[in-house]
């Protein structure tokens, strides 16, 4: 998800009555909601790529409690350093440390329910998670978030009773709308195997991507062991299976010479769970089938699909001239 949302959620989670926990709690629910994403720093300073680090390592279960532990131990200096004022909760080191936990767990879900995926057990198996149930930025999240950040924050400067129930009851909302989502997306796959069966396909892996804004909707990527697809739900229409069909060209030989001497398409493959190979122009490029053919899908807007078309996780393999 985007940052926006991981803030909001610390934000929401903190109003729900965390912030009340210790000195700095709300700053643990805001920091810990945003933590895991200190990875996008790592290759300015480790010999890693982006792609494939990136909802890592620093996403998965090992890194949890570390990166708790860190925000606790960086408030605890700011407390040391700035006096506390008249009436200031004082620091309290063990709930402020369940406090960022629970706010760091909060960015690890929020990723999941998206396509991109997370590897939730690397740096010990780099095998990639996903609910493929919310878009990237997802507008729900966001006026549900507000609504209720605002309105207990309203409640706690005014003193009143059960102020963080605004809160709460947002993020049950949020609970019950990506519920409604992993079911819609899990009937999707489901459906799409069951169809792509009839037709003496053999699918390996189905995924239903949400669109921006039109969340009921879903872009279908399908592949088999030597092809690929897609599909279209909506509920006006109906679950579609696209009649074409495409080869994975896994076998290209120009991949497998990029995939020798490029550390970026080495990471690339570690990432991608539906790689394919495409030939545009006569050039060939490696990309990810959940985001080559999903923002390509009618259930995107036309202004995104047209934003999207020329650089669409696009990794060309053809061997400039003289580099050979």
């Amino acid at each position: 998800m985007d940052n926006i949302t991981h803030s909001l959620a610390g934000a929401l989670v903190g109003q729900m009555g965390l912030k009340r926990r210790s000195r700095f709690a709300m700053a643990a629910c805001l920091l810990g909601a945003n933590a895991p994403d200190i990875d996008v720093f790592a290759p300015l300073v480790l010999p890693v790529q982006g792609i494939s680090f990136h909802r890592g390592p620093v996403h998965g279960i090992f890194a949890w409690p570390i990166l708790a532990a860190g925000i606790v131990a960086i408030l605890w200096l700011v407390d040391r350093l700035k006096p506390r004022g008249e009436g200031a909760l004082p620091f309290r080191a063990g709930p402020l440390f369940v406090v960022a936990l629970l706010a760091v767990l909060t960015h690890p879900f929020l990723d999941w329910l998206t396509t991109y995926a997370i590897a939730l057990f690397a740096p010990a198996d780099w095998h990639w998670y996903s609910g493929d149930a919310i878009f990237i930025v997802d507008w729900v999240y966001w006026l549900l978030m507000i609504a209720g950040v605002l309105w207990s924050a309203r409640r706690w400067d005014k003193a009143q009773p059960n102020p963080g129930r605004p809160a709460q009851a947002a993020g049950l909302v949020m609970l019950l709308y990506i519920a409604f989502n992993l079911a819609e997306s899990s009937w999707a796959e489901r459906t799409t195997i069951d169809l792509l069966r009839q037709r003496g396909i053999q699918p390996t892996l189905v995924v239903a991507s949400p669109p921006p804004l039109a969340f009921w909707r879903r872009s279908l990527a399908w592949r088999s062991a030597d092809s690929w697809g897609g599909g279209d739900l909506d509920f006006s229409s109906g679950l579609t299976i696209a009649p074409d069909l495409q080869p994975l060209r896994l076998d290209d030989p120009r991949l497998a010479a990029a995939e020798s001497h490029d550390p970026h398409v080495r990471a690339f493959l570690v990432w991608s769970r539906m790689p394919i190979v495409v030939v545009i122009g006569g050039k060939a490029y490696l990309t990810d089938q959940r985001f080559y053919s999903a923002l390509r899908s009618l259930a995107i807007p036309a202004p995104v699909r047209k934003l999207f078309s020329r650089n669409t996780f696009l990794i060309p393999l053809d061997t400039p001239a003289g580099q050979e």
